[in-house]
């Protein structure tokens, strides 16, 4: 049990390395392309990039994190048929969902809807070729991600994304002179298109892909009733953390958005933490739940324990140094540090409790999960109404962390009362393989 502990504690170091890694590349990345493509361009793109974001998330349905519920035992029988099978059924969705999106983009571009006028609606338009592929790479990682090889899991799009993006950015403008907000989408297609085929390289070394049929695993009904509820779970998270954005500009403008940006983003050193220890564990969930509730409480302690080595202590030092870092960006630290520990105390606690929401929407309990979800976004809608006009970016920071923190707690105390099982719930047994 000990060299079991020892294999899932040198697994988590690797990924936690990985996605700080991923992390600061992303951060190198994002600051070199707005300085060739100056503020307006740049925030083009990064609209775009977001709408890359939640766009694949919608067209994948699911698929990516139900992978994991359908496909385990498929994946470790080496069973390619099914794999395809379950490929090829989600492939066919994400190409459906990508072709709608598109063209409710194009007639959006066509009416000239104000939130697509002028020059900036153009990267989004480009942007919606990407979604497909950003979403087939999101349902081969979910697939790749339960053979727990986490080098190839996690640092081709932690890591290689945002460096071949950086990287490719860079040589073009070397090679033209100028670069803008359409040809750093463009790149970023080439980017995902080459991430995808080291995806599909991998799968078909290892067995795991291959163009057969299995008619006997057609189970669509099935498969869509668990990722459907999963992909709005995700969409709503997402959610959770951009709905401030979009009323501190309408309360206070841009320039307040700029400051509590800067906050937002340090902060999310504390969620990359998360977003690692989570990837590490989500292959151990499915076996857990079927070894019952000693397989369930010894994974969760585990990941308790983890997170508060590693999360803890990246949210303690974001916040003594807050200022420095702050200065990066060259906005007002005092107000933008305030904030920042208040967006920290929400993140650490999310990141302490967080993991009952991933037990319950595996177990059967999405629904309930939803709904917990949706009166988090209530909340953090009526706070920022609220708070904002008194408090500016510092009263959504205090939304967002009543909302993320009201979402843990309450999970985790539906998590106790589904399984008896809370963070610190200790035992003897394991189930790290």
């Amino acid at each position: 049990m000990k060299n079991k502990d020892t294999s899932l504690t040198n697994g988590t170091l690797f990924v936690m390395c990985t996605f700080i890694g991923g992390f600061i590349v992303a951060y190198a990345f994002n600051v070199v392309l707005s300085r060739l493509l100056g503020p307006t361009e740049y925030g083009n793109y990064k609209v775009a990039e977001a709408f890359i974001s939640l766009g694949s998330l919608i067209a994948v349905m699911g698929g990516a994190k139900a992978a994991i519920k359908f496909l385990t035992d498929s994946v470790h029988a080496k069973d390619s048929d099914k794999i395809w099978e379950y490929i090829r059924f989600y492939t066919a969705i994400i190409f459906i969902v990508s072709g709608v999106l598109l063209v409710l983009v194009y007639v959006g571009h066509q009416l000239h809807f104000s939130i697509f006028d002028g020059e900036s609606y153009h990267p989004i338009l480009v942007a919606t070729l990407i979604i497909p592929f950003s979403a087939i790479s999101a349902l081969l990682g979910g697939i790749i991600l339960i053979t727990k090889n986490i080098s190839i899991s996690f640092l081709p799009w932690r890591v290689g994304y945002p460096g071949l993006r950086l990287l490719f950015c860079g040589l073009y403008f070397l090679i033209v002179g100028h670069i803008d907000d359409v040809d750093a989408v463009i790149i970023t297609l080439l980017v995902s298109i080459i991430l995808i085929m080291i995806q599909i390289v991998y799968l078909r070394r290892e067995s795991l892909l291959t163009i057969k049929r299995s008619k006997s695993f057609q189970q669509p009904k099935q498969w869509l009733s668990v990722s459907m509820p999963l992909m709005l779970i995700v969409v709503m998270q997402a959610f959770i953390n951009q709905i401030d954005i979009y009323m501190i500009e309408f309360f206070s403008g841009e320039t307040a958005v700029g400051h509590f940006a800067a906050s937002q983003t340090t902060t999310s050193a504390v969620n990359t933490v998360r977003f690692a220890l989570y990837g590490m564990i989500t292959p151990f969930i499915v076996p857990a739940l079927k070894g019952g509730f000693n397989t369930i409480a010894a994974l969760n302690y585990k990941c308790f324990t983890l997170m508060i080595k590693t999360a803890v202590p990246v949210a303690l030092i974001i916040t003594y140094f807050g200022h420095p870092i702050l200065e990066l960006f060259g906005h007002d630290t005092e107000l933008a540090h305030q904030t920042l520990i208040t967006l920290t105390i929400g993140a650490v606690i999310n990141s302490l409790l967080g993991l009952a929401a991933m037990w319950l929407q595996y177990s059967g309990k999405e629904r309930v999960v939803m709904i917990v979800l949706i009166i988090s976004i209530v909340i953090n809608t009526v706070l920022n109404a609220l708070l904002i006009p008194i408090l500016e970016i510092e009263g959504a920071a205090i939304a967002t962390a009543i909302s993320i923190s009201f979402s843990a707690i309450t999970l985790t105390i539906l998590m106790y009362r589904h399984t008896g099982i809370l963070p610190w719930t200790k035992l003897d047994e394991d189930i790290v393989k």
